[in-house]
Order: C-alpha cells, then sequence, then structure tokens
C-alpha cells in the first residue's frame, strides 16, 4: 500500500471513529490548512493548486455553516453564518483575482474560531 492510500486510511479512521465537536475542530484544522496552502500557491504561480485549495475551504465554510444549530435562542448561529458567508466570499475574491493579501484575515479568523471552539469543548 503506497504512503497516499495509508494516509487516506488514516484519515478515514480518524474522522469516522471522531466525537462531533472534534469534528468541526478538524474542520477548522482543515480549513486553515487549505487557505495557507492557497496562499503558498498564489505565491508560487501555481494557480491551479490555489484553486483548488481555495476550493476546499469553501466547502469547509459550507459544512461549517451547515452545522450550525439554528434552533437555539442565541445570536451565535446567525452571527456565525454570517462570518461564515463573508469568508467564503473573500475565498471567492481570493481565487478570481489570485490575490493572495485577502488571505491572512480569513485565516485570523478561522484560528480565533478554532481557539475558541477548543476553549469552549476542552
Amino acid at each position: 500500500m503506497g504512503y497516499e492510500n495509508v494516509k487516506k486510511s488514516y484519515l478515514k479512521n480518524q474522522v469516522m471513529s471522531a466525537s462531533p465537536n472534534k469534528l468541526i475542530e478538524m474542520l477548522y484544522q482543515g480549513a486553515i490548512k487549505s487557505v495557507k496552502i492557497a496562499g503558498l500557491a498564489i505565491e508560487n504561480d501555481n494557480p491551479k493548486k490555489a484553486h483548488k485549495e481555495l476550493v476546499r475551504a469553501q466547502d469547509i465554510l459550507m459544512e461549517l455553516k451547515n452545522s450550525l444549530n439554528t434552533e437555539i435562542e442565541s445570536r451565535v448561529p446567525t452571527d456565525l453564518e454570517a462570518l461564515y458567508d463573508f469568508m467564503n466570499e473573500q475565498l471567492v475574491k481570493a481565487n478570481i483575482r489570485k490575490d493572495q493579501t485577502l488571505l491572512p484575515p480569513v485565516v485570523k479568523m478561522l484560528t480565533e474560531l478554532l481557539d475558541a471552539w477548543q476553549q469552549i469543548t476542552n
């Protein structure tokens, strides 16, 4: 079995055995990683890789948005939804323009959300 197959198998096992809280954490981590990789790809003039990673990050943001519990009586889900939409718009703009300057604020927001999530769930 090649390295890629082992890696995919390991990731699949991690996801399948993770708690819902851990899955959210993994989504934040994945989005951060994809946005950072996209920034490097833009910097290295690799638009295909940048596109792939930005779309992956957008997919993750949509998954996070879809996981929001809108049944609770709080502004938190609404505020998070607006924040996810804003970050998604920034990623779309960065992808169209191949403008890496739009990415660090998104990484910062995602990192802050990850930190807050880890504090809440640990």
